[in-house]
C-alpha cells in the first residue's frame, strides 16, 4: 500500500527536523480521521527504511457515544491491517474536566496530551507523531493573528518540539484524503468538527 503524496513529505521530515536514530519507536496519535489514518498508513510504509518501530495510540473521550465507539473499532481494524500495535483507552473526559476545572477544546487537548505522554512511556517510544497538516498550520497562524500575536506567533507550528513530531506539515488534508482514496482506505468523520463554538 503506497501513499504517493504523503510518503515523500514524511521522508523529507524524517531526514530533516523529525529525524530519529535507527531503532527508535514512534507513538502515532490516531483519532481515526483522514489525517491521522493517513499518517499511520504512510509511516507504516516508510518506517522500515528509517529503522523505526511504530505503536499507535487512540483515546476514546467518552463524549460521542456510538460514534466514538465506531472510531475505536476503525482504529483497531486499521492497526490490525497494518500490523501496528495499538494502545487504546477510554476516559470519561467530561467528569475529569469538571473535577480538574478544565473546559472546551483546550481542556480536551490537555487530556489528550496527558494520555499520549503516558502511552509513549508505556510503549518505550522516543517520540510522539501527530497528524497536523498545512491546513492546521494556516489555521493556527490565522487564530494567532486574530488574537493579536506578535512576530513570534506568525511562525506557526514547528515540525518538532521536544518529543512531539508533526511530520505532515508539508501536506494538506486534501493530499491525505486523495491518498486514502487511491489506497482504498476508509476514515472516520467526527461530527463535532462541524461545531464552530470553539476555535480549534
Amino acid at each position: 500500500m503506497r501513499l504517493r503524496r504523503l510518503e515523500p513529505v514524511l521522508r523529507r521530515a524524517l531526514r530533516g527536523p523529525c529525524r530519529l536514530p535507527a531503532g527508535s519507536r514512534v507513538l502515532v496519535a490516531v483519532s481515526g480521521g483522514a489525517d491521522s489514518t493517513a499518517l499511520l498508513a504512510a509511516l507504516a510504509s516508510v518506517a522500515r527504511e528509517f529503522g523505526l518501530a511504530l505503536t499507535a495510540a487512540h483515546l476514546h473521550h467518552g463524549l460521542r457515544g456510538a460514534e466514538a465507539d465506531g472510531d475505536l473499532e476503525h482504529v483497531r481494524a486499521l492497526c490490525e491491517r497494518l500490523g501496528v500495535p495499538l494502545l487504546a483507552a477510554r476516559w470519561e473526559c467530561r467528569a475529569i474536566m469538571r473535577r480538574e476545572q478544565l473546559s472546551g477544546e483546550g481542556g480536551l487537548r490537555q487530556l489528550r496530551q496527558r494520555f499520549l505522554l503516558a502511552a509513549a512511556k508505556r510503549a518505550g517510544a522516543a517520540a510522539i507523531a501527530t497528524a497536523h497538516t498545512a491546513d492546521d498550520q494556516l489555521e493556527t497562524v490565522l487564530m494567532r493573528l486574530a488574537r493579536g500575536t506578535g512576530l513570534a506567533g506568525l511562525g506557526g507550528m514547528r515540525a518538532r518540539h521536544g518529543a512531539w513530531l508533526k511530520p505532515m506539515l508539508g501536506a494538506t488534508q486534501l493530499d491525505a484524503e486523495r491518498d486514502l482514496g487511491a489506497a482504498r482506505l476508509a476514515w472516520r468523520e467526527d461530527s463535532s468538527n462541524a461545531d464552530r463554538t470553539w476555535l480549534r
